[in-house]
Order: structure tokens, then sequence, then C-alpha cells
């Protein structure tokens, strides 16, 4: 299966997926899952809750956002 369209909160839940979202200036990094995403961001494009991040460590904007797939069990 192929990960490379989700592009919104909506597509993480159909997919299972989590978000990994790691600041490029200082290294931190946390996970959301979609539940959260939808909270801050509603359904909108990803690309668009990227901009809007803010590192609680160093207080940058500079988020990357990463998909991570999801891990079924055995």
């Amino acid at each position: 299966m192929s990960y490379k369209h989700v592009g919104t909160a909506g597509d993480l839940v159909r997919f299972g997926c989590s978000l990994k979202v790691e600041c490029t200036k200082c290294g931190a990094a946390r996970t959301m899952n979609p539940i959260d995403v939808y909270q801050i961001n509603g359904n909108r494009q990803l690309a668009q809750l990227e901009k809007r991040l803010k590192c609680r460590r160093c207080g940058k904007k500079s988020a990357r956002l990463v998909v991570l797939t999801p891990v079924w069990p055995d």
C-alpha cells in the first residue's frame, strides 16, 4: 500500500498512520496521532500545518512532517 497520498488528517485515519513532527533547527521531535492533527489543523492539508507549528524547545517555526506507517500486529 502506498502512503504517498496522505495529505490530511482524514488520510492519516484512513491509512492508520501517525505523524512525526521534527524541528529542523534543534532536532526536537514529537509523534502525533490523527486526532491530535485534526484538533490542531482540521481536515486541511498537512502542508498548512507544517507552516503553523512552532517548536516547544527553541521557539522556531521550522517543522518537518514525516508520515509514519502503521505497525500491524502479527
